[in-house]
């Protein structure tokens, strides 16, 4: 062979051997990039089987199997009388058994028995129940609501074996010194081993101290009110608030290094603690805002007490970001009820002439209500959460900061970062609502003198607020001296009452959809005037264009309401007859505004007329009576505005704009909220306005003159607006059974005989001619009435009617023959008439001739 040959073969051999090197290698990196690709895509199927919560779901349904085995095993094994013990010997020692003793009396066979004796003799005896209460809470977390911070599953774990080796050792003494042949470890035998080298080290004695002492100093740990019981060496207030130790522990992890924790006990414990003080809010365990403490001073002067009425309890919620300072939950108080407590029997007043009337109780209204709100605080944070996670989409973070929880609605405050405009989150009403899966999210931006967000969301179990729990509360009842017409209508945001004086209103404008609470409203605001008045105070005039919603009170006619001397109904379901009625109104404004005048100058209104009345300043000789408040009520004002049309407008406006001191106020409902109905000479007479749900922001712009009521949720959620900000309200239920037993109750008390009889109002060229006398149809009242005309120099029908205690028709009649005698003038309009005899001689002659 050549030179040239070889030197070819062996470039041959060559390039084979790289070909082959460069397929093997070629071959390795494939198998490594498939690899690389499979741990990638395994990688990702786990974080996004984790961020599903896929992995979390089948770990808690493989555990809730578990424990549903293990749990019946052992119940069976516990009433198997000992029956399975001979199978669980043979079956650890290998042995078989016959054929006739394989069947166990446990529920899952002789497996079901060994794992019963192993956890139940083989481990903690009783104490193994709260294994199985710890195993249950980590399944349900793992499956519904994982724990965004690892370190609650080990508090909680704490906290129940120290339970479990509590209960152990205690059941293995207890068995110690009450022996038994059963085959049951009480303490299984762990709990006997701790109960052997405890007893046979200390003996008895010591075993009690361990006992007892470890199981307080575990109280004192996970409770405020064993620590205070265990201060003061007195039993703690019911209201106080006490955190569990996993809160604690989660506080302690949870909070930035440079903070540091307050040691002295005594701020947060005051021993000298009253029951009508409140409760101090700050507490070192609970940083309420810490991001605006900046100096020692200032945390000193956040934990002085603030006075409230009703004292809340807050709890902290860690945020999931170190170095953020979390968020607030102020958690609702539970009612102050008062009482009922009997009537003092004091001397009466001038102008009361129902000396044995007898208020209505609280007794007669239903609780629906079960103490203070139910707080969900897995809702909360779920909500804070998407609250969160929505605007952030949006690119506008926020920061929580509080949230409080009411009856039905839960209001979360967010600050948002610098450079975020305020008007932008505004309008996120809907996409909120959309990430929360609810109705009725409502976003206030700003919060009035807060420097936060308000954002409103729903409950998702709402609280029926009752009418009892407003009128028996505490704030309530303080305010019935200071008020002059008190009206508690329900619950606000923080869970409080909501009571407001209708004469500092004067008139209030209700408006809402079908359907929405309306009628329920108005029915509790006349219960809360009935609670708080009694019939010579107050009366109502009616009216009522569905002829059903107000006819429950036709009962207390002759207590409480008011009628036109002709009618046969107090309740006014004839809309022809409502414009007459309201010009009575007017005429009767008119005739009270002439008596304040002769009262003097230092009567301004009817609270200071009637307290001059009350003391005797001024006299019933001189024509001076308790006046009481007239309240007008309509159910369906735009049902009369169709009906009537403009005439009713007239008289409506004259009485919003001149009878607030004369004592007349009006409540006007409609469920038709247009300008057409709603018109501006109304809207500027109504300051005060509640409007319920609406369908529209039309509508709730012509009522509130701002959005928001088309963002309530109904069944009694409405906005209270009174020229400054909004406030929201839960209205307070009033079912038909409460109703008919207040109106049975005042229905057996005793009343004035009849209901007020309103003036009578002639229009203009109506007037009859001049009236004659004819002694044969003289009424027999007619000469005392004419000496008590005379001798107050006072002609009006309505003072006959109150000084006799008459009918207006017969007052009317003696009115006329008084004219026809001579004795007063012709009737001038809504002026009293003229007296023509002036001294008690001259009538006597009078009389004499006649």
């Amino acid at each position: 062979m050549s030179k040239s040959t070889k030197q070819a073969s062996g470039r041959r051999s060559t390039t084979r051997e790289r070909r082959s090197t460069g397929a093997s290698t070629q071959s390795g990196g494939a198998i490594f990039t498939w690899m690389t690709r499979g741990l990638r895509g395994l990688s990702s199927l786990l974080k996004e089987n984790f961020r599903n919560r896929r992995i979390a779901t089948v770990l808690g349904l493989a555990l809730s199997a578990v424990i549903i085995v293990s749990f019946f095993s052992v119940l069976t094994f516990l009433f198997s009388s000992g029956q399975d013990q001979s199978l669980i010997a043979p079956l650890a020692e290998g042995e078989a058994l016959p054929e006739a003793e394989q069947n166990a009396y446990n529920i899952f066979g002789r497996p079901g028995a060994k794992v019963a004796d192993y956890l139940f003799n083989g481990l903690f005896g009783w104490g193994v129940i709260f294994l199985f209460a710890y195993a249950l809470y980590l399944a349900y977390h793992l499956v519904k609501a994982p724990e965004t911070h690892p370190i609650r599953y080990i508090s909680r774990f704490l906290f129940f074996g120290f339970l479990c080796l509590w209960t152990a050792t205690a059941a293995a003494a207890l068995q110690a010194f009450f022996p038994s042949d059963g085959f049951l470890l009480w303490g299984g035998k762990q709990g006997l081993q701790l109960y052997t080298y405890i007893y046979g080290n200390i003996r008895m004695a010591g075993l009690l101290v361990v006992l007892i002492f470890s199981l307080l100093i575990f109280s004192v740990l996970c409770s405020d009110r064993v620590l205070i019981g265990v201060r003061t060496s007195s039993v703690p207030l019911p209201h106080l608030r006490s955190s569990s130790l996993w809160e604690r522990i989660v506080r302690l992890f949870s909070r930035s290094k440079g903070e540091e924790l307050d040691s002295d006990p005594e701020e947060d414990y005051p021993e000298d603690e009253e029951e009508d003080e409140p409760e101090d809010e700050g507490d070192s365990t609970t940083p309420v805002h810490e991001h605006h403490k900046d100096s020692p001073e200032e945390r000193h002067e956040e934990r002085i007490p603030q006075p409230c009425l009703t004292p809340q309890t807050s709890i902290h919620l860690p945020s999931d970001k170190e170095g953020e300072p979390g968020m607030v939950v102020e958690l609702a108080p539970a009612d102050q009820l008062v009482e009922d407590s009997p009537e003092p029997a004091t001397p009466l007043a001038p102008g009361v002439l129902l000396a044995h009337y007898q208020k209505p109780t609280t007794d007669l209204l239903r609780d629906y209500e079960q103490g203070a709100t139910q707080i969900d605080m897995q809702e909360i944070e779920r909500n804070k959460q998407k609250i969160i996670d929505t605007l952030a989409s949006f690119k506008m973070r926020v920061t929580p900061s509080k949230a409080t929880v009411g009856p039905t609605v839960t209001l979360y405050e967010v600050i948002p970062d610098s450079g975020i405009k305020v008007s932008r989150i505004k309008t996120m009403e809907d996409d909120i609502a959309m990430s929360l899966k609810s109705e009725g999210v409502r976003i206030i931006a700003p919060m009035p003198g807060q420097g936060t967000i308000g954002i409103e969301v729903p409950n998702a179990s709402p609280q029926t607020v009752s009418m009892r729990s407003i009128l028996a509360s505490k704030k309530y009842r303080e305010q019935l001296d200071r008020m002059e017409l008190p009206i508690g209508i329900g619950k606000t945001i923080t869970n409080e009452p909501f009571i407001f004086d209708l004469t500092k209103m004067p008139h209030l404008l209700i408006a809402g959809a079908t359907g929405q609470g309306k009628s329920v409203g108005l029915n509790a605001l006349i219960t809360s005037l009935l609670y708080s008045k009694r019939p010579e105070e107050l009366k109502f005039v009616m009216v009522d264009p569905k002829m059903l919603e107000f006819s429950i009170y036709e009962e207390i006619e002759k207590h409480f309401l008011a009628k036109l001397p002709d009618a046969d109904k107090a309740i006014i379901t004839d809309m022809k007859r409502v414009v007459a009625t309201l010009n009575s109104l007017c005429v009767e404004m008119d005739n009270r505004y002439h008596l304040l005048q002769n009262a003097g100058r230092t009567v301004r209104n009817i609270k200071e007329y009637n307290e001059q009345v009350r003391s005797g300043e001024l006299r019933r000789i001189d024509g001076h009576e308790l006046l009481p408040y007239i309240v007008l009520i309509v159910d369906e004002f735009a049902d009369l505005m169709m009906t009537v049309g403009k005439e009713v407008e007239q008289p409506i406006a004259r009485l919003a704009q001149k009878a607030r001191a004369a004592g007349i106020h009006m409540v006007i409902a409609t469920q038709r909220p247009s300008t057409d109905v709603i018109t501006g000479l109304i809207k500027a007479n109504f300051p005060a306005r509640i409007a319920f749900k609406v369908f529209s922001m039309v509508d709730s712009r012509t009522v509130l003159d701002s959005p928001g009521a088309n963002q309530l949720i109904g069944r009694g959620d409405m906005l209270f607006y009174q020229g400054k900000e909004m406030v929201r309200i839960q209205c307070a239920f009033m079912d038909s059974p409460e109703t008919e037993a207040i109106v049975s109750h005042i229905a057996h008390q005793e009343s004035t005989g009849s209901a007020l009889i309103l003036p009578e109002y002639i229009p203009e060229g109506e007037e009859g001619g001049a009236k004659t006398f004819n002694p044969n149809e003289k009424d027999s009242l007619f000469d005392e009435v004419a000496r008590m005309v005379v001798q107050t120099q006072v002609g009006s029908t309505s003072n006959i009617q109150r000084k006799f205690n008459i009918g207006y028709n017969r007052a009317g009649r003696l009115m006329d023959q008084l004219e026809g005698a001579g004795i007063v003038g012709p009737q001038d309009g809504s002026k009293p008439r003229e007296v023509f005899i002036k001294d008690q001689t001259s009538l006597e002659e009078l009389l004499d001739r006649l």
